[in-house]
């Protein structure tokens, strides 16, 4: 499955769930001074975030994004880049965690048929919210619920503690499994583990709080979603590559600077 056809496709699904489908922004923000490129697709959305009424409660984009945060992690990962492209879908006031983790689950296991045993997830420490849905409502065994702290499933990662400020909310990854050959071979291994065994391919944001200069966490006017899903990680998984650089996206590029 081509990476157009996928982003295609998720932005299909979620335009079947009554989401406007927004185009992607520029690279360069326009009016936030607080970020030098666009590294997410939820900053498109600040003001929706805080409570702005921009005329619709749901959003999906395929937003192109660029991190200089990642730069000393290219080249030594399988799935990092500085440009990366973030399918997402978003609800300003208007569906929660249940909804977004229950269509996360769908659009994975039912629109692309990746087998269940194949995805974990992990969960913020203190949401137990989450861990109940994806145990009870969804059914996943719960040694395949990793739950983690501030660093890992607080999104920005560390906000609470270290900023910046504004919008910012406990998250629920989703993770691919490429199966005990592909890490450390430990008897023991988990999505906290850095080997290379699993993958996050989606990161479900529960945007409740607004991060002040004092660093407490003031309740947003509304609880919102905020999703992340790198396509090339994607693409690769679909296209039975563990490592994205030999995944279609990329191929054509290599061959190209090997001649």
């Amino acid at each position: 499955m081509t990476a157009d056809s996928l982003r295609e496709k998720f932005l299909g699904f979620f335009k079947a769930k009554k989401h406007k489908i927004v185009e992607s922004d520029s690279l360069v923000p326009k009016d936030d001074p607080t970020v030098l490129f666009t590294p997410a697709g939820m900053n498109q959305f600040k003001k929706e975030f805080m409570g702005f009424d921009c005329g619709f409660k749901r959003a999906a984009t395929a937003q192109r994004c660029l991190r200089t945060d990642d730069l000393d992690k290219v080249g030594k990962t399988s799935s990092h880049h500085t440009f990366f492209e973030m399918l997402g879908n978003f609800s300003f006031g208007d569906y929660f965690k249940e909804e977004a983790i229950v269509w996360a689950w769908e659009f994975l296991t039912k629109e692309l048929s990746i087998h269940q045993d194949k995805l974990w997830v992990s969960v913020y420490q203190e949401d137990e919210e989450t861990y109940k849905i994806w145990k009870d409502k969804i059914g996943i065994p719960e040694k395949k619920i990793i739950k983690l702290g501030d660093k890992d499933n607080f999104w920005p990662a560390e906000a609470k503690t270290k900023g910046p400020n504004g919008p910012c909310g406990p998250c629920s990854e989703i993770f691919y499994d490429f199966g005990p050959g592909a890490g450390c071979g430990e008897k023991i291994c988990d999505p906290s583990c850095s080997c290379g065994r699993f993958v996050e391919i989606w990161n479900l944001v529960f945007t409740q709080f607004n991060r002040k200069d004092d660093a407490s966490l003031e309740p947003l006017p509304n609880k919102n979603i905020d999703t992340g899903m790198g396509l090339e990680r994607l693409a690769a998984i679909m296209q039975g590559k563990q490592n994205n650089f030999e995944a279609e996206l990329f191929q054509p590029i290599i061959k190209e600077i090997i001649r």
